[in-house]
C-alpha cells in the first residue's frame, strides 16, 4: 500500500529534475557580437565643410519654431498678430507655435464642454465682457464664465472656440 502511495511521486521526479535543470542555448549571450560579425573595421572620416553638413542640418528637427514670412495672405488661412495692439487694454500672447492659445476642454463622460482661453495680459475683465457681448446673440442661454486673473486665463460654459478665435483675430490679435 506504501508503494501505491510512492509510485506517482517516484514516477514525477526525473520530470521535475528535467525541468529544472532545463539550460536553454538561445539567449542573448549566445549570439554573436558585431564585431565578430565582420573582421574588417569601418572605416569614416571626420569633416568640417559647411557644404556637408548643410546636408545633415535639414535632417535635424529645428530647436524653435521660425518666425513666419510676411504675406498679404496665407494659403491656410491663418493670420499673423497686428503690429499695433499697445493702443488695446489687453493682449493675448501668442502660442511659441504663432497659435491663438483658445481650447476646448471635454469632461464628465463627454457631456462637459468649457472653452478655454489662456495667456491674457491687461485687463482681463474687459476682454470677458466683450466675449459676452459677442457671444451673446449666437447662444439663447446666459453665457457662464470664469476669470482667473492671477493665472491669465477665462473659462467659458460650451463649445466656443471658433466663435472666440474669429473674435481675436479680427481684433488683430
Amino acid at each position: 500500500m506504501l508503494a501505491k502511495r510512492l509510485f506517482p511521486a517516484c514516477t514525477r521526479i526525473p520530470y521535475v529534475i528535467q525541468k529544472i535543470g532545463q539550460i536553454r542555448e538561445s539567449s542573448f549571450k549566445s549570439s554573436l557580437f558585431l564585431e565578430d560579425i565582420s573582421p574588417k573595421p569601418r572605416e569614416y572620416e571626420v569633416t568640417k565643410n559647411p557644404v556637408d553638413w548643410d546636408y545633415v542640418q535639414r535632417l535635424l528637427p529645428n530647436t524653435v519654431v521660425p518666425e513666419p514670412v510676411k504675406k498679404d495672405k496665407y494659403p491656410s488661412g491663418w493670420k499673423p498678430q497686428a503690429e499695433n495692439l499697445s493702443e488695446l487694454p489687453y493682449f493675448v500672447q501668442r502660442t511659441r507655435n504663432h497659435m491663438i492659445p483658445c481650447y476646448l476642454r471635454i469632461s464628465h463622460l463627454k457631456t462637459r464642454r468649457t472653452t478655454l482661453l489662456k495667456n491674457i495680459k491687461g485687463d482681463i475683465w474687459l476682454l470677458e465682457k466683450e466675449i459676452k457681448d459677442f457671444l451673446r446673440p449666437q447662444n439663447y442661454q446666459p453665457i457662464r464664465s470664469q476669470v482667473n486673473e492671477f493665472a491669465g486665463f477665462i473659462r467659458i460654459n460650451g463649445d466656443h472656440v471658433n466663435a472666440i478665435k474669429y473674435f481675436l483675430e479680427n481684433k488683430g490679435m
